[in-house]
């Protein structure tokens, strides 16, 4: 159908009858077509060539997307996986083997023998860190800087806290994602997002997006435990602001739950 009639969406394929698979708590994908699509594109005969406003992917065949000299480019498994390590290291600075691993998705056993070799190789360097148990490595590339500024709310999905053993092990910060979890388990929220200040992470914040009422709802919101309160409530006000800016609403409101949400509140 690609073939034929071009780029299209899951929600543009039309449903093959008795085809619907039944769905299971945690799937993520919602559709049989949606599913098929997916499939091909893991496998490299469907390429992603955009994604409309509500974050649907636009999928089209990889001749009409990628450019001829990489698509006729051919690159031998281990290779591959030895490029991602070394992008790897170089995004991650200072690593383990498993945080190697994880970035893009692989097995730390397959991937061993291959850091080996970039240790060999002098790309990255046997080091010992502080705090943790496994052999860390350094990249070549990494550059210890003066310091790190700015503040940042980070998504559940950044790679500074994609990996939750990297993330205790550097900021000593515990996080899961609570969205499956039953409401009144859960401890800090349906959808937190860490707030970074300079090289730690100082508070979580649950967010909710009021899109009828323009709000940006702080359900909840919790400094970590030892950090200077007023600073970090200062610096989350002003993301919060920038944020409520970005996403066209016009109001924040927070949920007056702690001592720390009730004088954020009256900061905004």
């Amino acid at each position: 159908q690609v073939r034929s009639a071009g780029a299209l969406t899951a929600s543009e394929v039309p449903p093959a009858p008795g085809a619907e698979l039944k769905r299971k708590p945690g799937d993520w994908h919602r559709s049989t077509s949606r599913r098929a699509l997916e499939f091909h594109f893991a496998r490299g005969a469907l390429a992603v060539a955009g994604r409309l406003p509500n974050f649907q992917r636009v999928y089209d065949l990889p001749e009409r997307v990628i450019p001829e000299e990489h698509l006729q480019r051919s690159v031998s498994q281990r290779d591959a996986v030895k490029e991602l390590l070394r992008k790897a290291a170089g995004a991650l600075g200072v690593s383990t083997l498993h945080d190697l691993a994880d970035y893009y998705r692989m097995s730390a056993r397959d991937c061993a023998p291959l850091v080996q070799e970039l240790v060999d190789a002098g790309h990255l360097a046997p080091v010992d860190v502080e705090g943790w148990r496994d052999k860390g490595l350094l990249a070549a590339t990494a550059r210890l800087p003066r310091r790190i500024r700015g503040a940042s709310l980070l998504s559940p999905f950044d790679p500074v806290v994609w990996f939750r053993p990297r993330a205790e092990r550097l900021f000593g910060f515990h996080y899961r994602i609570e969205i499956y979890v039953p409401a009144a388990m859960r401890r800090w929220g349906y959808y937190v997002l860490p707030f970074r200040v300079g090289d730690e992470i100082v508070a979580r914040v649950d967010l909710k997006a009021d899109r009828q009422a323009k709000c940006l709802l702080v359900r909840g919101a919790h400094p970590e435990h030892g950090i200077e309160a007023a600073g970090c409530r200062e610096r989350l006000g002003q993301e919060l602001r920038e944020l409520k800016d970005w996403l066209g609403l016009e109001d924040i409101h927070v949920a007056r739950h702690n001592g720390f949400s009730r004088r954020l509140a009256a900061s905004i």
